[in-house]
């Protein structure tokens, strides 16, 4: 880990997504489809709340779904701190394209999909826009981080989607370009300190040598 990117300059949020699950394996859109880890997400979730615990959390919040609630609990076991799981921070819901393979949006919804990744608001599958889903998740975190003691840190277990939106709306960024934040592996996380002018990101996509992002979010 880069260590200048933990130095207590202020409260601090690590967004952590979840491990593997066998849709991230078959390229699935998951969503709010409720997915079960992998034994290789489990290892993955165990090896990472390893490191995170030698952050010294003070507060754990998560998604609600199994994959993300099964992570959280790995570093709650840890370090003895209870996860408040929130349903605010569920994937963004898709419609028809949840259970899709990618190449069967592609195929199915090739116009759909080149505009989402040129940074249009659109409704995959007929679900939320990545606003809708910034606006139910990003207030979650805020109220967390307010409770964080001074130096504090609070750690978001949560979907690679989830994650970028919400960190692209903490960091002001205007939707359009939200796309320019990469994708997280499964286990990965990136952290945001709070700096003089607002949220900064320190680190993005952390926690092992690079993966392949398989998931909703590539």
């Amino acid at each position: 880990m880069n260590e200048d990117a933990y130095k207590r300059t202020g409260r601090r949020l690590v967004l952590w997504r979840h491990g593997q699950t066998a849709w991230n394996v078959e390229r699935r859109f998951q969503g709010t489809t409720d997915i079960e880890l992998t034994e290789t997400g489990v290892a993955q979730a165990r090896r990472s709340a390893r490191l995170l615990a030698s952050l010294k959390p003070d507060a754990i919040v998560g998604s609600d779904l199994r994959r993300a609630s099964a992570t959280a609990n790995e570093l709650s076991g840890l370090t003895g701190l209870p996860v408040t799981f929130d349903a605010n921070l569920r994937e963004t819901y898709a419609g028809v394209w949840q259970g899709m393979s990618h190449q069967e949006i592609i195929a199915q919804f090739g116009d759909q999909y080149a505009a989402w990744k040129r940074g249009e608001p659109v409704r995959r599958g007929g679900g939320e826009l990545e606003t809708e889903v910034a606006d139910r998740a990003a207030p979650v975190v805020l109220r967390h981080a307010e409770k964080l003691p001074e130096n504090g840190t609070l750690v978001v277990v949560s979907h690679g989607g989830t994650i970028r939106t919400t960190i692209g709306r903490l960091l002001g960024l205007e939707p359009q370009h939200w796309e320019s934040l990469g994708g997280l592996s499964n286990c990965c996380w990136s952290v945001l300190g709070e700096g003089a002018r607002g949220w900064r990101l320190l680190e993005h996509n952390a926690g092992t040598l690079p993966e392949p992002v398989l998931g909703d979010d590539d």
